[in-house]
């Protein structure tokens, strides 16, 4: 029947048309043959009114109620001349469900109104004496009528509710996807300037020494372009896994362990090879951390010490400092190099980690560094240091203290909010 329904549902007009010819020649039988209650009455009459009494159902959907009106107009017109009931009296009822199915309440009640009033005639014309008997079986048909439609609007009204909510959660659907999307771009945009400007730092520091190196000591430039190529490569491999998240129908790449504070000392070591002397220092007891706050952590200092290889000026120095709190990560990162003084600026940034020396005006490291710092409700200030240099200083707030354990079972779901 699901054919059916799509082709009426197409094709509304006319199937409303077939639906009144079908009552029309329901009554065919009462038209061309003898019946006891219409002895005497022609053919044509009865056909006519037949005819009459259908030929409205082509409008039920358009006009319900003016539909209704002219049925029981032609049923009262029909019952007060001779004749007696025809198969097409069944349109009354016909006409009462498709208002109860499409109109307001206010119209159905003037419909079952004209539909009592009508029924109230038929019963005296039809029984006589025995007028309430029928007029408890017409208004049977009738409440049955009304039910009927008031159960077809409740499931369509219900199935378009369905409808609408699916729509709507597809639509949230596709503003989820969108919004993670970007906040993913938004991490690997702030993984490859991290990648790109340390490593890029590192080697420019380390060609430097080469050229300075090649006429005294060959060996040491040899040594110091090797380290060079060694920057590179890595770099280079760091990319190609970022990449890959970006390659929508390329292979899935595997991917390696991101970054934590274990790998702090071959970054420090990387620093070191540049030209600038880095020395770090541990408060407190070290402990086990989030995969995604040592990430964090982890960028942030390399974020910073690419800062001071790239504006400390020659003969600074840098220290690392890592304080670890019950609740919090401290990480003081300070060098000895150009502070703020020496350059124009806009003075010291706190919290945002947006305002700064010239060192927080040039491209997006300090930025980057607040991004990160704000998903664990932490804090950057970077400026100029008391005693001259430069200071970014970062405390990240974990979620949770984890062990080891819960740490590695917990380390897909903190990338991901990294």
């Amino acid at each position: 029947m699901s054919w059916l329904r799509g082709l009426t549902a197409r094709y509304p007009s006319a199937a409303d048309g077939v639906f009144a010819l079908a009552i029309a020649l329901l009554g065919l039988p009462s038209v061309v043959g003898p019946h006891p209650t219409q002895v005497g009455v022609s053919s044509w009459h009865l056909g006519l009114f037949q005819l009459a009494l259908s030929a409205p159902l082509i409008w039920r959907r358009r006009a319900p109620l003016g539909v209704l009106a002219a049925v029981a107009t032609m049923v009262t017109v029909q019952w007060m001349l001779p004749g007696g009931w025809l198969q097409g009296d069944v349109a009354l009822p016909i006409a009462l469900y498709g208002v109860a199915v499409a109109r307001p309440r206010t119209e159905l009640r003037v419909a079952c109104g004209i539909a009592a009033a009508v029924s109230l005639l038929v019963a005296i014309r039809w029984k006589g004496s025995d007028w309430p008997a029928a007029l408890v079986v017409l208004g049977a048909v009738h409440a049955g009528a009304v039910a009927l439609g008031f159960a077809v609007r409740y499931r369509r009204d219900h199935l378009s509710m369905l409808l609408e909510r699916a729509a709507r959660l597809r639509v949230e659907r596709d503003q989820g996807v969108r919004l993670a999307t970007a906040a993913e771009r938004s991490r690997i945009a702030r993984e490859m300037h991290d990648i790109i400007a340390h490593n890029l730092s590192v080697m420019i520091g380390l060609a430097d020494g080469a050229r300075y190196a090649v006429a005294k000591s060959p060996d040491r430039a040899e040594e110091a372009m090797e380290k060079v190529s060694v920057t590179g490569r890595q770099a280079l491999g760091e990319l190609r896994q970022l990449l890959g998240l970006l390659r929508a129908d390329g292979p899935e790449e595997e991917l390696g362990p991101q970054p934590g504070l274990d790998d702090l000392e071959a970054l420090i070591e990387r620093v070191r090879d540049a030209g600038l002397p880095v020395s770090v220092r541990t408060d407190g007891a070290p402990r086990d951390l989030p995969a995604g706050v040592q990430l964090a952590a982890y960028r942030i200092v390399q974020e910073a010490l690419t800062n001071s290889i790239k504006y400390a000026g020659p003969g600074a120095t840098a220290t690392v400092l890592l304080h670890y709190a019950p609740d919090s990560l401290g990480i003081d990162v300070t060098d000895t190099g150009r502070g703020g003084g020496s350059h124009t600026g806009l003075g010291s940034g706190s919290h945002t980690g947006l305002g700064g020396g010239s060192r927080a005006g040039l491209g997006g490291g300090i930025p980057g560094m607040a991004q990160r710092a704000a998903i664990y409700d932490g804090t950057i200030d970077a400026g100029p240091g008391t005693g001259g240099g430069w200071r970014v200083h970062t405390r990240l707030y974990p979620r949770s203290t984890v062990s080891s354990e819960s740490t590695e079972s917990s380390e897909p779901a903190m990338l991901m909010s990294e």
